[in-house]
């Protein structure tokens, strides 16, 4: 009865990123399969995003709403058995989990509890989606051949989860959260100071002047792709130049997981075939060619949209419940 219903009436299903300073919320209503229309919004606060799809909600017989899990305190071990996270040099904290296949991906029940009691005066809140569920998700549907090892990585803002799998069988799983800034400050001249400026013999100012914080191998690459001199106001742009370093610390921390993966006796020990990374923004082509010549392995990128993959699992899982 519950099924026939649900395929007369519409049905909201409302995905949520919560951020410090940009709150997102997509609502897309269906009637059966057929998508009716959807709708999203940015908030500065969470608290009007809440009232938002509380409002919203009341006018349907059926919602689903799903939150994108950040928290630093998650991750993933290749192991059905909670009792293996201390083999794992997982803290003894309370923890929350699920199975996915062969692997375990836990995250501290705080976090569970936090949100279950945020959205509870706001109609509730019925999935808490990891990036590892969302990763996961995706190596299904890609229905590689069982001796394929590929690396995949979700990359979400500042976040990036990582799994090796052979097939839909995992071998591994990292997670790491990004710094949001890399602090890249330059001092421009004003007018003030120009006339000391053109003093000083001209002095470059290029990327390696100020970001101390790359080793060698990015000194390198940038000589190698001829970053422009950043010499003046207009053609010196701080978001893309974060956005790059940004990359190039993901594409650096994928080497060291896979240094990990290789090294740590816990793990399969076989090599990796090729990396696919999803990713919302598209990821610096510069940064990609470094990780190639790094891994010497083949690299894919895909991009995604993680609040319409909210909403495609939820469709799913509800489905599979019926």
């Amino acid at each position: 009865m519950l099924f026939l219903l649900k395929k007369i009436f519409p049905q909201l299903f409302i995905s949520i990123i919560l951020e410090d300073k940009k709150n997102i919320v997509k609502a897309s209503i269906y009637r059966g399969n057929k998508l009716i229309s959807s709708n999203e919004k940015t908030f500065d606060k969470s608290e009007n995003l809440l009232e938002y799809i509380k409002n919203l909600s009341k006018h349907f017989l059926f919602y689903h709403t799903a939150l994108f899990l950040d928290a630093k305190e998650q991750g993933l071990i290749p192991s059905t058995n909670i009792q293996d996270c201390e083999h794992f040099n997982i803290g003894k904290i309370s923890l929350q989990h699920i199975l996915f296949n062969n692997a375990l991906v836990y995250t501290a029940t705080e976090h569970v509890e936090y949100y279950s009691e945020l959205f509870e005066e706001y109609r509730g809140l019925d999935f808490l989606y990891s990036p590892f569920a969302l990763l996961y998700y995706n190596i299904q549907k890609e229905k590689q051949p069982d001796d394929q090892i590929l690396l995949y990585g979700f990359k979400q803002g500042h976040l990036l989860a990582i799994i090796v799998a052979k097939g839909n069988t995992i071998l591994y799983g990292d997670f790491k959260i990004f710094e949001q800034e890399l602090g890249l400050e330059l001092e421009l001249p004003s007018e003030d100071n120009q006339e000391i400026e053109n003093n000083n013999n001209d002095t470059e100012v290029t990327l390696d002047n100020f970001n101390e914080a790359l080793n060698n191998k990015f000194d390198l690459l940038d000589q190698e792709n001829n970053l422009e001199t950043l010499n003046n106001n207009d053609n010196f742009n701080l978001d893309e130049l974060n956005q790059f370093s940004n990359d190039m610390e993901l594409c650096r921390y994928i080497i060291t997981s896979i240094e990990k993966f290789y090294n740590d006796d816990k793990y399969a020990g076989v090599f990796i075939n090729g990396i696919l990374l999803y990713s919302e923004s598209d990821i610096n082509i510069s940064a990609i060619d470094f990780l190639e010549s790094e891994t010497f392995l083949e690299i894919k990128t895909k991009q995604i949209n993680t609040l319409d993959l909210m909403i495609e699992l939820m469709q799913k899982e509800l489905k599979n419940d019926l």
